[in-house]
């Protein structure tokens, strides 16, 4: 019931404003008038930089890891 009555009082405050005109076609964007012509964003390159890397086996995590470790010194212990 609340509903109806929130509905019914906007309804009523709407149905009491003024009516305004919609804008004339010279003040709406550009792109809705035919008249104008359309510009064509450019398309970046999807694959500049593109490396393309031999597919391997799998290696050895350890020396993976031990390799990219922050304490590595560039040699096995």
């Amino acid at each position: 019931m609340r509903n109806y009555i929130v509905l019914g009082v906007s309804i009523a405050l709407a149905a009491c404003g003024t009516v305004t005109e919609p804008p004339a076609p010279t003040q709406l964007a550009p792109a809705a008038t035919p008249e104008t012509a359309l510009r064509h964003a450019s398309t970046p390159a999807l694959l500049a930089g593109y490396v393309a890397r031999p597919v391997k086996g799998p290696a050895s995590w350890q020396e993976l890891n031990e390799r990219q470790s922050p304490d590595h010194k560039g040699g096995s212990e």
